[in-house]
């Protein structure tokens, strides 16, 4: 799970790996001022409850900043996890605490030899990834790993999860099947899922068919797509959604060519919350999943109106339904 948010965090441009410890040597600009109104109260008592507690200790120190007495404590007052980007110790009373407790190293010297509690809800710099107070946190102990969500982008984060992990199965499946692991990253389905394409995204297209889906199979139209294409743009049909005049074959081949260079994410994303808008207290992913089962169950107009509804519907649940569900759930 821990690595699906990392890649979600990838794709959207934001955060970072922190690569290794200890962290560089502080400089004066990195400490924060004390805004302990009792410097004599120890940092285990001021526990907020039901949080992930994290602790920064100044690099170059020997000594462990929490043991066993802290880590009890703040375990009493409702901590889920401590993470330490510094050192520990009593490594067995820690053992049975059942609190799970992250450290970059251990040391048999109490904290009192070298350090103080200096500061408390401040943001830290844990390697290249910064730590505020109200991010949400994740500690996978499957994976070995703490993953940081700025609370600010858990929706983005939250709308991407679902499309990365059906993605990550199909690969999965694909190379359990004998496949090869570059053929399966390299279809189409996956390129859509993790980096989505266009001809993916586009809709209301009507009866026309990406060159690059699953639609066609190849990188070329069959001599019938052509023929098919070439039709729906002359408006043979007369009443069909997104089907413009032409004055030719040759402009017509033009204006394909250029229909599959433009991104067309900006219409896409208005005609959902167009959706959105006509249908208030029903979400339009519910309007997509009744389309798509529409034209299966009629056969369609045209078997590669069904492809592109069906990518329609695939965006509506990774970019609209999570982010939905979990405001419900908050």
């Amino acid at each position: 799970m821990a690595s699906n948010l990392e890649a979600s965090f990838d794709q959207r441009g934001f955060g970072g790996t922190s690569p290794s410890f200890p962290n560089p040597a502080q400089t004066p600009d990195d400490i924060p001022e004390s805004n302990l109104s009792d410097s004599t109260t120890p940092f285990s008592d001021l526990t907020i409850p039901d949080t992930i507690v994290f602790i920064s200790q100044p690099s170059g120190q020997s000594c462990a900043v929490m043991g066993g007495i802290h880590a009890a404590r703040m375990k009493v007052l409702g901590a889920q996890s401590v993470i330490v980007d510094g050192r520990v110790r009593d490594l067995a009373s820690l053992g049975e605490l059942g609190l799970p407790v992250w450290a970059r190293g251990t040391s048999v010297v109490g904290a009192g030899a070298e350090t103080k509690f200096h500061a408390k809800g401040v943001q830290l710099k844990i390697g290249d990834v910064l730590v505020e107070q109200g991010d949400v946190v994740m500690v996978d102990p499957a994976e070995n790993g703490v993953v940081v969500v700025p609370r600010a982008r858990l929706d983005d984060v939250l709308g991407l999860l679902p499309g990365l992990v059906s993605a990550d199965e199909m690969v999965l499946r694909d190379v359990e099947r004998g496949g090869s692991v570059k053929d399966a990253f390299d279809n189409d389905v996956w390129d859509t899922f993790s980096h989505p394409s266009p001809d993916a995204e586009a809709s209301g297209q009507g009866g026309q068919a990406s060159t690059k889906t699953p639609a066609s199979g190849t990188d070329e139209e069959s001599s019938s797509e052509k023929d098919v294409n070439k039709s729906d743009a002359k408006g043979d049909d007369g009443g069909e959604q997104g089907h413009k005049p032409s004055g030719g074959d040759d402009e017509e081949e033009e204006e394909e060519e250029e229909e599959e260079t433009v991104d067309p994410k900006d219409q896409l994303e208005e005609e959902c919350k167009s959706s959105k808008g006509c249908a208030p207290a029903k979400h339009h992913f519910d309007e997509c999943t009744e389309r798509v089962t529409g034209q299966i169950e009629s056969d369609g107009k045209a078997k590669e109106d069904c492809v592109e509804e069906f990518f329609h519907l695939a965006h509506c649940a990774t970019n609209c339904a999570a982010p939905k569900l979990f405001a419900q759930l908050k």
